[in-house]
């Protein structure tokens, strides 16, 4: 009986029992924060597949049409096509131009917001 009142109290034992608990609760934390960032990039990343699938199918639809309606107008369907064909190596060549801040900076910062951004809900944590 008076051993189980020596360990009870034990501040060493105490302290230990709550650096390890606490511990327990910080990796708990890093993982559920990790596994919300994972399922946001997920989301991000289906979303923009999709996203870029449709837009391809109506640039598609777009370029054939425009291609058509030029070769209507100066009409030469090969010229309808190749002005086409001009009007996209332009915005590629612009895109390719601006490529850091379009393709680089933003996913970027949309990542190191996701990692580091410490506030939720109005709330520091």
């Amino acid at each position: 009986m008076a051993e189980q009142n020596t360990n009870s109290n034990n501040p060493f034992g105490d302290l230990f029992s709550s650096i390890k608990g606490y511990i327990d609760l910080r990796i708990d934390e890093i993982k559920l924060a990790l596994a919300e960032n994972l399922a946001k990039i997920f989301s991000r990343i289906i979303f923009f597949f999709l996203f870029f699938i449709l837009i391809g199918v109506v640039l598609g639809i777009l370029a054939s049409a425009l291609s058509s309606w030029l070769g209507v107008l100066t009409g030469d369907k090969t010229i309808g096509l190749l002005i086409t064909a001009g009007v996209f190596v332009l915005i590629i060549l612009v895109l390719y131009l601006f490529k850091d801040r379009f393709l680089i900076n933003s996913p970027l910062r949309m990542f190191l917001r996701m990692f580091f951004d410490h506030k939720k809900d109005g709330k520091e944590q």
